[in-house]
């Protein structure tokens, strides 16, 4: 009997020793991980952070390419880690600006098991490597930053340091930067990171940048071209008037196919020829006469027994010997008489606006049109040179003089019709000869109020910038500068990822200051 007893109580507790690991297996199984944050801290290098969890003895972590289905391990850890940065690798690659997401699992040494992990995981972009050996000279009133190519990046934007700030200057394809709109007799601090446009993502940079001094007596090349001759208005009181209600009819600007009917820019331009009948007589005055002025159009046949205007020939404008400005400056005379002559205010000189008109009278040697070589409409050169409010551009080619340019805008009803605006204040004129053709080519870039500016503030709402480690950023320009969102600095947030600006893609700069806050998804394990 005692035999019979002793067999099952053995059996039952042979079982228990069976079913025993099997407890403890069940209770040693790690559990999930929960990520925390995801970031790109240099050139080719993703970090994912997480939150230890129980039972693990080591952390798994995988990535994956957009678009694909398939986690890949490319790191095993211990237990006392939280975070890990991925190094590209030609085994674990990753390129600039490709979108990669990262999740982490927890496994069990002992019980060979692991934990369930969060299957959405975290996105990163990779970014563009810091940009290095940034220099910065002056020299003949212009700023010169030089710096090296940086991997990954097929742009750079430029920087200076305004008011403790980085002001952004431009975004450029090149290695090189001209700024002449620096402080004089200051020491001005420049900035460059590297951009990759494909995903519009932004590189590392050096936060104490690099400094040159500025002379207090430096000539800035934007202030030279000032007319060299200033035409006497008979109405030396007139004063610009107020900011229109609305912008200018945009049947006032000329089309690119409007333009003047002599010369077209494929053909050596030949001048025109005024008849006779149609241009003032020498006795004759103008409505609005001034000594000084010089008809558009040339007298058919002075004779000899009029009676000559005080220290007045008409005689053409010498072609071969005159500089740049001082065509430019002629230009301004002449469209000036012609908007007297109609009644018009004179128009002003506006630096801004003649920086703009340079830049065009280049960019139409390479394309005659309204429409700039990158695609953008005219109009954006003034805002890149920080003018507002726009009202018309005329263009050119060929003709040899500012008489003749002149006379072929007036004979033109569009061109006119912009010259001749009743709501342009400003002008800028631009001069350039083409390095192909040789011919001259000639911009005139108009505004009734360009110097009204506004700033956008951007604020994190929670989060923090890295460039300032604060929670705001701010923009200044000229009103109507559009800002395209996706490349304004990310700002990150503990938990949280970045969703964007209000929904919004772009935003255009006003006058005044506007606030923008950024929101947030919560992270969340699925």
């Amino acid at each position: 009997m005692k035999k019979r007893r002793f067999f099952p109580c053995l059996l039952f507790l042979l079982a228990v020793i069976l079913l025993m690991p099997a407890s403890i297996q069940a209770a040693s199984a790690p559990g999930t991980v929960k990520l925390n944050s995801i970031s790109a801290p240099a050139y080719n290098k993703i970090n994912v952070k997480w939150k230890k969890t129980s039972s693990a003895t080591h952390y798994i972590v995988y990535y994956k390419k957009e678009g694909t289905k398939k986690w890949t391990k490319i790191k095993t850890l211990d237990n006392s880690k939280s975070s890990y940065t991925h190094t590209s690798s030609k085994k674990y690659p990753i390129v600039v600006g490709q979108k990669y997401t990262y999740t982490v699992k927890a496994y069990n040494k002992k019980t060979k098991k692991s934990g369930s992990y969060n299957k959405k995981g975290l996105t990163a972009y990779t970014k563009p490597a810091m940009v290095k050996n940034i220099k910065a000279a002056y020299k003949d009133g212009i700023v010169t930053l030089t710096w090296d190519k940086a991997a990954g990046a097929d742009k750079y934007l430029v920087y200076r340091k305004d008011n403790g700030k980085w002001k952004m200057l431009a975004l450029k394809n090149s290695l090189s930067y001209e700024d002449a709109a620096y402080k004089k007799g200051e020491v001005n601090t420049y900035m460059v990171r590297g951009y990759y446009s494909g995903k519009k993502t932004k590189g590392n940079y050096d936060k104490d940048g690099v400094s040159v001094k500025v002379p207090a007596d430096a000539a800035k090349p934007t202030e030279k071209p000032e007319p060299t001759e200033k035409p006497v208005i008979p109405t030396p009181t007139a004063t610009p008037s107020p900011k229109p209600t609305k912008a200018p009819d945009p049947t006032e600007t000329p089309k690119p196919t409007e333009k003047p009917a002599t010369p077209t820019p494929t053909a050596t331009p030949k001048p025109v020829t005024p008849k006779p009948t149609k241009a003032p007589e020498p006795t004759e005055k103008p409505v609005t006469p001034t000594p000084t002025a010089t008809p558009t159009e040339k007298p058919a046949t002075p004779t000899p027994t009029a009676t000559p205007i005080p220290t007045a020939t008409p005689t053409p404008s010498p072609e071969p010997e005159m500089s740049v400005e001082k065509m430019a400056s002629e230009v301004i005379r002449l469209t000036n008489i012609e908007r007297v002559k109609a009644g018009r205010s004179p128009l002003q000189y506006h630096a801004g606006l003649q920086r703009a008109a340079m830049v065009r009278a280049e960019e139409i040697t390479r394309k005659f049109s309204h429409t700039r070589p990158d695609g953008t409409t005219a109009e954006t050169v003034l805002l890149d040179c920080g003018v507002s409010n726009g009202a018309g551009e005329n263009i050119a080619a060929g003709q040899k003089t500012p008489e003749v340019v002149v006379r072929a805008w007036m004979n033109s009803s569009g061109h006119r019709a912009t010259m001749l605006n009743p709501n342009a204040k400003y002008i800028g004129v631009g001069v350039c000869k083409s390095p192909i053709t040789g011919q001259w080519l000639w911009t005139q870039e108009f505004s009734y109020n360009p110097d009204v500016k506004g700033t956008i503030i951007f604020d994190a709402n929670g989060g923090t910038f890295e460039s300032n480690a604060s929670s705001q950023i701010s923009i200044s320009g000229p009103e109507g500068k559009t800002i395209i969102l996706s490349e304004i600095e990310k700002p990150t947030k503990e938990g949280y990822i970045f969703d964007g600006w209000e929904g919004l893609s772009s935003v255009k700069i006003q006058a005044g200051t506007d606030t923008l806050f950024a929101t947030w998804t919560p992270i969340s394990e699925s």
